[in-house]
């Protein structure tokens, strides 16, 4: 009774029942347990006759599982139940003469305490057959739902299905054309052709494979694949093996099933992220391409329109002249328009790029004002000492322009431009007193196509994509834009560059 209370595997007590009971009634003795109706030995005892497992009717094995005891041919069978089922049978061989009533009685009490320790052993295994399910499940998550192709994922499902031991042969077939088409499969044993078609229809196609191989057990699952062609999505899972399926085994299927619904409904929907990615960067693409074709083409009639137009300044009369110089500031304003719709499609683009050259920053920071300064409203302030840094002359001179072009259109003051240099970085502050910026709206004023509310009620025109395009440059340089606005009180932009 002790050695069966420590047991924990079904044929660990069944080896310890065999052998004592050889040992106290000195005949040899065998265990079996009971599968699908046939005996299988299970532990013998050391003089135990070699034999064939002997075949119990369906009338003795009831009579096992409710009386415990038969004799039959020279044999006393000893039934083990549990739960209401006959679980295993150990046989006494070489009978000579009928069990006395003690040891009949003997040999029923002890049935009770094996049967006790066989359903703890039986409750035992099954638990650790969950604990190893649910390892196994998890490990296929994580193999299986990290796929996103359709084919690599069915041949790992069939090499999880053969590592488990659930099948010797797996397929996996999907809808393709007229039929069903495997798509992957993998096996342990090299004794099995399996068709790579199959029939459209489900029943015809379950009744193909268990032909395959009449001999061998076969589990069947159906598995929903994503629609290919306009046809209706279906496909199949196919396991062989010589032992039978137990209801563990179809259950584990099952749920290999259902990972697998889920790992291919990913791969599905990666898929349709992947088209609807690529095709929204072919229409950003598109859209960048035609913006910086349409901008480059503007320059050439621009320029043309801007130089005849300031011709027209040396006429005597007053009214031509005024007409000539809005020509000439709507001309420059068109043409700041199309650098902003070329800067704003190359920010976009890979290959979006900086041509550096070291030069000092406060030459370049008053060249870049001068031109601008058109009511002398522009100061600049900076070091006595050159402030040389490595940056790209035509992009940062776009950023200033737009940074600056704000500040001179949303204020009427005086616009104050410092150059300031630190150990690690330097600034070009552009500070105005103009509108200034609600607090709400200070991150939208960077983003594309993005405007101050003020600004907008006020009714100044502008695309919203200066700002943008200035941080972008920025950014690219290494460095940061950042501003510090007060409404109505004006604003403080400042350009920060590595040192």
């Amino acid at each position: 009774m002790l050695a069966l209370r420590d047991a924990r595997e079904a044929h660990d007590v069944l080896t310890i029942v065999a052998r004592s009971l050889a040992r106290d009634f000195r005949r040899p003795c065998t265990a079996y347990d009971l599968r699908d109706g046939a005996l299988r030995p299970v532990a013998k005892s050391e003089a135990s006759i070699e034999h064939a497992p002997p075949i119990l009717s369906a009338t003795e094995r009831d009579s096992l599982r409710l009386r415990v005891l038969l004799r039959r041919d020279a044999l006393d069978f000893v039934g083990i139940s549990s739960d209401g089922q006959l679980r295993a049978v150990v046989v006494l061989e070489v009978a000579t003469e009928p069990l006395a009533e003690d040891d009949a009685k003997f040999l029923r009490a002890l049935a009770a305490h094996v049967s006790l320790a066989l359903a703890n052993a039986l409750a035992f295994e099954q638990l650790r057959r969950y604990a190893a399910e649910g390892a196994a499940l998890t490990e296929a998550a994580r193999t299986i739902l990290g796929f996103t192709e359709l084919e690599p994922l069915a041949l790992s499902l069939c090499r999880l299905c053969a590592r488990l031991a659930l099948a010797e042969h797996v397929a996996i077939y999907a809808h393709r054309g007229n039929g069903l088409a495997r798509i992957a499969s993998a096996k342990t044993r090299d004794d099995l052709e399996i068709p790579a078609e199959l029939p459209l229809d489900e029943a015809a196609a379950r009744t193909t494979l268990a032909g395959v191989s009449p001999d061998r057990a076969l589990a069947v699952a159906g598995l929903d694949f994503p629609n290919r062609d306009a046809a209706p999505g279906n496909g199949l899972l196919a396991c062989w093996r010589r032992a039978p399926f137990d209801k563990a085994d179809l259950r584990l299927i099952e749920t290999l099933k259902s990972l697998a619904a889920l790992a291919i409904r990913n791969v599905d929907l990666y898929e349709q992220s992947t088209r609807a990615n690529q095709a929204l960067a072919e229409s950003n693409a598109f859209k960048d391409d035609l913006m910086a074709m349409f901008a480059h083409d503007f320059n050439g009639p621009l320029t043309v329109i801007s130089g005849y137009s300031e011709l027209l300044f040396d006429v005597d009369d007053a009214d031509v002249r005024s007409s000539a110089e809005k020509i000439v500031e709507q001309t420059r304003r068109l043409a700041r328009l199309s650098e902003d719709a070329l800067a704003l499609a190359a920010t976009q683009s890979a290959g979006f790029s900086l041509q550096r050259a070291s030069a000092d920053l406060t030459s370049f920071v008053r060249a870049a004002a001068e031109p601008l300064d058109r009511d002398g409203r522009i100061s600049v302030e900076a070091p006595a000492a050159p402030v040389v840094v490595s940056f790209d002359r035509m992009r940062l001179r776009h950023a200033i322009d737009n940074v600056l072009g704000n500040a001179l259109k949303y204020s009427a003051g005086p616009i104050r431009i410092r150059v300031e240099a630190a150990a690690g970085e330097v600034a070009i502050v552009v500070a105005d007193t103009g509108i200034g910026i609600p607090a709400g709206d200070l991150e939208r004023i960077f983003s594309r196509f993005g405007r101050a509310a003020n600004a907008r009620s006020r009714g100044i025109a502008g695309s919203g994509v200066g700002l943008y395009i200035a941080k972008k440059i920025v950014e690219i340089h290494g460095g940061r834009l950042d501003v510090h606005s007060t409404e109505n009180e004006g604003s403080t932009f400042r350009i920060v560059l590595p040192r």
